[in-house]
């Protein structure tokens, strides 16, 4: 292979993984900007990933922005992202219909009785993430924080990003976490200042490994919303 054909099939690699990328970006709505006010990812950085500019995305990028779309609700594999292999992005995040349709699967309850609470609730999540384009909410599915939480409540949060998570310590939130996913957690400061200590309140939790330590958070929402379903049996 020539040297200018090596030259031609990098560039040629380099707009495809742009084009890629360009397109999970517009799936999450937002801007460069935000990815740099939320993740720390440079504007200028993101931008010459997207126009594939200097060799364009690099595979140390690719594991970084990945997390990040995981963060926002799209699930995508670094392999898809650089080389187009495997199973294309999805969408993650459960609409409140589909966390309601699985959690009957798991009570014992009037499903008359049950549908006319969930709906109700329903309607309140999308008024939340409506008001709120930051918002997370859950469903608990544990029972590391009772009593205050049980498993089935619902719960919302404004997200908190990068040094701003500093400002939710000592604060019950809703944790995003790259190897632990979401959690109700207590946040404390861990032993490096990226770090935080996620801590429970029912220390008598069946949870194997309930109490987190120096974990990096991705986004920290401290809960301000929360709905019960006082009808469930478990």
């Amino acid at each position: 292979m020539s040297y200018n054909t090596e030259q031609c099939d990098k560039a040629i690699i380099a707009k495809d993984r742009a084009k890629r990328l360009k397109s999970l970006r517009e799936m999450t709505g937002l801007s460069r900007n935000d990815f740099h006010k939320r993740y720390g990812i440079p504007r200028g950085t993101l931008q010459n990933w997207e126009s594939a500019r200097f060799g364009g995305l690099t595979l140390k990028g690719a594991r970084n922005i990945v997390i990040a779309f995981n963060a926002e609700g799209i699930s995508c594999e670094v392999d898809w992202l650089l080389h187009g292999t495997g199973s294309g992005p999805q969408f993650t995040d459960h609409t409140p219909s589909q966390r309601n349709t699985e959690l009957k699967k798991h009570v014992d309850v009037n499903e008359h009785i049950f549908e006319a609470e969930t709906n109700i609730i329903t309607k309140e999540i999308l008024l939340f993430r409506q008001h709120h384009p930051n918002s997370i909410d859950i469903v608990v599915s544990d029972d590391t924080m009772q009593p205050n939480w049980k498993p089935g409540d619902y719960i919302a949060g404004i997200k908190r990003f990068q040094e701003d998570i500093n400002d939710t310590v000592g604060k019950y939130c809703i944790v995003q976490t790259q190897e632990y996913g979401n959690l109700l957690r207590k946040v404390m400061h861990g032993d490096d200042p990226e770090l935080f200590n996620l801590t429970i309140i029912n220390y008598k939790t069946k949870v194997k490994k309930p109490v987190l330590y120096n974990v990096p958070i991705i986004s920290s929402a401290p809960v301000i919303w929360t709905r019960k379903i006082d009808i469930l049996s478990y």
